[in-house]
């Protein structure tokens, strides 16, 4: 018997700012993120979670950012990204 667990994801929807005004985070409603730099638009996209003041962003290439919101304050912590490997042994050069 397969058991899944539910999360009780808490809908958010803003846009933060990086103080330095170059890197934006829109979280939308519908659980979706987009992340734009200076003039370039959905550099990262993806899904994320919310669970109390934790936030989870998970990229749609694999990459998973941590943080929290608190009293509309947005902080990410360092992104945990995929483990790459080869099927041929990459040459040494």
């Amino acid at each position: 018997m397969m058991m899944s667990a539910i999360v009780p994801h808490i809908p958010v929807a803003g846009v933060w700012t990086s103080p330095d005004g170059h890197i934006s985070l829109e979280l939308r409603a519908d659980g979706r993120f987009i992340e734009t730099r200076d003039d370039f638009s959905d550099v990262f996209t993806g899904v994320y979670v919310l669970v109390g003041e934790t936030l989870k962003l998970f990229e749609d290439h694999g990459a998973v950012v941590s943080g929290t919101l608190s009293n509309g304050r947005l902080s990410l912590g360092t992104v945990q990204r995929p483990v790459f490997h080869t099927e041929v042994e990459a040459p040494i050069l």
